[in-house]
């Protein structure tokens, strides 16, 4: 059970609107010198991989990877559980719909979750669609058969101007699309998404009509148009991101990218990217270490950019060794505009 709400620096913190997201091109933000301003969440065997925001009740949301669970956290510091599905296996992507009064779960199961089944380590995954306020359950897409043969892993999603979903699958080499009726189908499948461990991460759809897909293994982020996904291009970086998981597209042409650890590489780095041709490049701007905390994912609140610590990192040894479960997870300011 999480016992309370602990908050750190600045008060600023708490000062929460319902403006979140985008802001104008012009106002990009400023990263900070140091890791001072955070909010602390004290909840043992949490172990958070997704972080949004609801502007309509002005709280952040948690999923738990370990609990399979949504907890919500308020301006006034109370935290309670959103969602508790015995359905959830493993909660990963989560995506707050405020237009449609949605929030959308990617729900997959490889063996770390108080609900995870052995016989369906890496072959289990769904979209999960809940009511953004009372947590009461929409739809319940089951994905599992869309790759048969495949390992598979829902990680990140998105959702475009009609409520799209647009879902990564980390190890079948596939981005699933899924409408608002529940129709789920293959959006685009390519073997230039797969290698060892897992590859499509981050992912975010641009208002332009294309989405921006992060590959984990080997930090290339691509470019992906929805009226032609087959036509994809690899957007020019200066060097390979790799270990993106999350992305946070603050602007038409600033993202972030936050990446901790993958192919025996620690970079555990906030990167802001910056576009000035339709992210057909992009240069990276500023950037801030977050140490050994494996950060996943991130959100934009009232212009301040905040990253999910989420200690993934030591789930595995807590599960397999019998280890003390962490207790403590932080959300960190990382910037603001």
């Amino acid at each position: 059970m999480i016992e309370k709400l602990q908050v750190a620096a600045t008060a600023s913190l708490l000062m929460f609107t319902a403006t979140t997201g985008v802001f104008a091109e012009t106002d990009q933000l400023k990263f900070a010198q140091d890791d001072g301003s955070f909010i602390s969440v004290k909840a043992p065997a949490l172990y958070p991989e997704g972080l949004e925001y609801d502007p309509l009740r002005e709280q952040f949301l948690l999923g738990s990877v370990r609990q399979g669970k949504v907890v919500s956290l308020d301006h006034e510091g109370s935290v309670k559980t959103l969602v508790d599905d015995d359905r959830l296996r493993q909660v990963i992507g989560i995506r707050v719909d405020a237009e449609r009064g949605r929030l959308l779960i990617n729900n997959s199961d490889y063996g770390l979750g108080e609900r995870s089944k052995p016989e369906d380590k890496f072959g289990f995954i769904s979209l999960a669609v809940y009511d953004l306020e009372t947590g009461s359950p929409i739809q319940f897409v089951n994905l599992s058969n869309l790759r048969p043969g495949e390992a598979k892993f829902v990680n990140d999603l998105t959702i475009d101007v009609e409520g799209n979903a647009y879902i990564t699958d980390s190890l079948a080499a596939a981005i699933y699309k899924v409408t608002p009726s529940g129709s789920a189908t293959v959006f685009l499948t390519n073997e230039r998404f797969r290698s060892e461990g897992f590859n499509l991460n981050g992912i975010q759809y641009h208002d332009d009509g294309y989405l921006l897909v992060a590959k984990k293994s080997d930090g290339a982020l691509f470019k992906i148009p929805l009226d032609d996904p087959q036509r994809f291009t690899e957007v020019r970086l200066p060097k390979p991101l790799v270990g993106t998981d999350g992305l946070v597209l603050v602007s038409g042409n600033e993202l972030v990218a936050i990446t901790n650890l993958a192919s025996g590489v620690e970079s555990n780095t906030v990167f802001q990217l910056i576009s000035n041709d339709g992210w057909e490049s992009a240069e990276i701007g500023e950037t801030f270490e977050t140490g050994n905390v494996y950060p996943t994912t991130g959100t934009v609140v009232d212009g301040k950019l905040f990253v999910n610590y989420g200690q993934l990192n030591t789930l595995g040894g807590a599960v397999n060794d019998g280890a003390e479960f962490e207790s403590t997870f932080r959300i960190q300011e990382v910037g603001s505009k």
